[in-house]
């Protein structure tokens, strides 16, 4: 049977791939060893290749943010129900002594309508910039009143590409605004002295490995393994970093004029954008942290370290899942359910004549 070849061509292939990443790893490790202050790059600004960090006690106040959405397409409208939540942890050595959820422990999700016409793919970049739109207007408001040593956001410190309506697109002006959001909270984050790090559950990001082949190993002279430029960064991390070490930290982009979402927000943020890669656990694969850095922040190394040493503790509770706490906490309490569109959309229906068309003809089928 077709369906039982296709099985095992995946399995075959699967393996192949595994056993390709770690010939690549094996060929990276002579970097362990080597530094990298002779290479002088802007690109790998560090002074080493991997740096070894150590879990932080946690005497600090910690929030985190995320939300849940559900949406429903209807004959003339599009409804979507948001729920954001915010979880603040204040620790002392190592254990949570006190925790506060925003706005509240439970609260009903907020109803939004659209009765744009849409096409299906800006319907898709509507909804998600609805929803960052709420998730950074709570961690602002958090870091207003409640002043944390750091905050952290599920996800990535910038919108990502798709994202990013299309030009003549209707949803431009709620992107612009979204951006002005962003840099409000970068502003609030440093006006009080808070850590602001986005934490990338799973990364698809391949700027590491970028960077590896086009600067790292030509100034070593050494050829670019074969199968380099299409592997994922957490994956080729995963057999290169151990527990409880991270990669070099290095700028978000190369070129923040060709970035597509950057370059909207002008060179002064796009410049203090860093990432790295973190092992916090042993059997889960490396965390993408991303964070603003400034010279009056230290070294970019001190400042890595004290980012890393603090994710690290707050993300190695489970050897096989590596997550910031608080994340997982805000992510539980946002999770909203599909049937909890239906209790608004039955009200709706409840206060219409039985001639309006609501459901789309795909949900509405006799038969």
């Amino acid at each position: 049977m077709r369906l039982f070849s296709v099985i095992g061509e995946a399995v075959q292939t699967i393996q192949s791939n595994e056993s390709q990443r770690k010939r690549l790893a094996e060929q990276l490790v002579f970097l362990r060893e080597q530094g990298l202050k002779e290479l002088n790059s802007t690109e790998a600004p560090e002074n080493q290749f991997i740096i070894p960090i150590q879990p932080s006690a946690l005497n600090c106040r910690v929030c985190g943010g995320d939300s849940g959405f559900v949406s429903k397409s209807l004959h003339s409208i599009d409804l979507v129900l948001v729920r954001t939540v915010g979880v603040l942890f204040e620790y002392q050595n190592g254990i949570v002594t006190k925790t506060k959820y925003w706005p509240n422990f439970f609260d009903f999700p907020q109803p939004f309508l659209s009765n744009h016409a849409l096409d299906l793919d800006e319907l898709n970049t509507s909804k998600s910039l609805l929803r960052l739109k709420e998730e950074i207007k709570m961690a602002k408001q958090m870091i207003e009143s409640e002043k944390p040593d750091f905050c952290l956001l599920d996800g990535s410190l910038v919108p990502q590409y798709m994202d990013k309506p299309r030009k003549d697109s209707k949803l431009a002006e709620e992107y612009h605004g979204l951006l002005d959001l962003f840099l409000e909270l970068y502003q609030t984050a440093e006006q009080n002295n808070t850590e602001l790090v986005g934490c990338v559950e799973d990364s698809r990001g391949s700027r590491f490995q970028s960077i590896l082949g086009e600067t790292i190993l030509p100034f070593f002279k050494k050829q670019k393994p074969l199968g380099l430029d299409f592997i994922l960064d957490s994956v080729l991390l995963d057999h290169v970093l151990q527990k409880n070490e991270r990669s070099f930290a290095f700028p978000y982009t190369k070129s923040i004029k060709d970035h597509a979402i950057l370059q909207d927000f002008g060179l002064d943020w796009g410049n203090r954008l860093f990432a790295c890669y973190l092992k916090p656990s042993e059997l889960d694969r490396p965390l993408r942290i991303e964070f603003l850095h400034s010279p009056k922040k230290g070294s970019l190394t001190e400042h890595t370290n004290c980012i890393a040493s603090t994710i690290g503790a707050l993300s190695g509770l489970h050897r096989e899942y590596a997550y910031p706490s608080v994340l997982i906490e805000a992510d539980l309490r946002a999770h909203l359910k599909p049937e909890e569109i239906d209790v608004v959309f039955n009200k709706i229906c409840d206060q219409l004549s039985k001639r309006v068309r609501m459901q789309l003809r795909r949900n509405s089928r006799p038969f």
